[in-house]
């Protein structure tokens, strides 16, 4: 086989779609359709943090996270589900996944009274 027809098999011909471009997420205008959960109904439930968005402000207050997990690691983002937290431990625990480009990572969720946590 020549270095032609290698080339010709591994480049996909562009089909005019979007997603042939596979143009990255906008950082700064970041946002996740899919449904909503509580950290109250995850307790003690183990799943995957895909990513999350800061300092986004609700009707109860501002600064919080909104959060992007799925169940399954291979599930399809149309299965995914977004939770909004203000617990400074999992918040301080999402930036550290973050500096180290870790994502996603299983977390099992727990709570100690109205305290949130990952472990």
């Amino acid at each position: 086989m020549n270095e032609n027809n290698k080339t010709q098999q591994t480049t996909k011909e562009d089909d005019g779609s979007l997603s042939f471009l596979a143009i990255p997420q906008d950082e700064a205008n970041k946002h996740f359709n899919c449904r909503e959960t509580t950290q109250q109904k995850l307790i003690n439930l183990t799943f995957w943090v895909c990513d999350f968005i800061d300092g986004v402000k609700t009707k109860f207050g501002a600064e919080r996270f909104l959060v992007k997990i799925k169940r399954n690691r291979d599930d399809k983002d149309s299965e995914a589900e977004k939770f909004f937290t203000n617990s400074s431990e999992i918040k301080y625990v999402l930036r550290e996944i973050k500096k180290r480009n870790a994502f996603p990572r299983r977390v099992t969720m727990r709570a100690s009274g109205t305290r949130y946590y990952f472990e």
